[in-house]
C-alpha cells in the first residue's frame, strides 16, 4: 500500500513541473526600417530586470524544406544584455522579404542559474509578422 501511495504522489508532483515550463513565445512587430523586432513579453523571469541574453538565434527554412541557422549570438560566458520586456533584443540579422524564419532566445538570471532560463521562440514572415495579440 505504501508503495501505491508514493508512486501517486511522485506521479502528482512530477506533473506540476510541466506548468513551470521554460518555454514562452517570443512577440514579434515591424520596427521602423522594416526589419522585424523580436521581444519578450513581461513575465516573473523579465519584469525585475534580472533576466541576460545567453543565446540568440536566427534560422531561416531553405529550398529542403527544413530551418537552417543563419546567425547567432552567444554570450554563454559572460551575458551583459539585460533583457527588457517589449523592447527589440539584439538580432543583428538583415531579413528579407518571403523568407520564413525563426527566432530563438534563451535568457537566464546567470548561466550558472538554470531554474531561471526562459527558451523563447518565435516564426514568422515579413509579410505576416506581428503575432501579438
Amino acid at each position: 500500500m505504501k508503495k501505491y501511495v508514493l508512486s501517486l504522489l511522485a506521479l502528482a508532483m512530477g506533473g506540476c513541473t510541466l506548468h513551470n515550463s521554460p518555454y514562452r513565445l517570443a512577440e514579434v512587430s515591424l520596427a521602423k526600417d522594416g526589419q522585424p523586432c523580436v521581444a519578450v513579453p513581461a513575465d516573473s523571469m523579465t519584469k525585475d530586470r534580472k533576466s541576460r541574453l545567453l543565446v540568440l538565434r536566427v534560422s531561416e527554412r531553405f529550398a529542403d524544406k527544413q530551418m537552417h541557422l543563419v546567425w547567432q549570438r552567444d554570450d554563454m560566458k559572460n551575458p551583459t544584455f539585460i533583457v527588457q520586456p517589449g523592447k527589440c533584443l539584439p538580432v543583428h540579422f538583415r531579413f528579407e522579404k518571403g523568407k520564413e524564419y525563426s527566432v530563438n532566445a534563451i535568457t537566464a538570471f546567470s548561466a550558472r542559474e538554470v531554474e531561471t532560463k526562459r527558451i523563447w521562440s518565435t516564426s514568422f514572415t515579413l509579410e505576416k509578422p506581428a503575432n501579438k495579440k
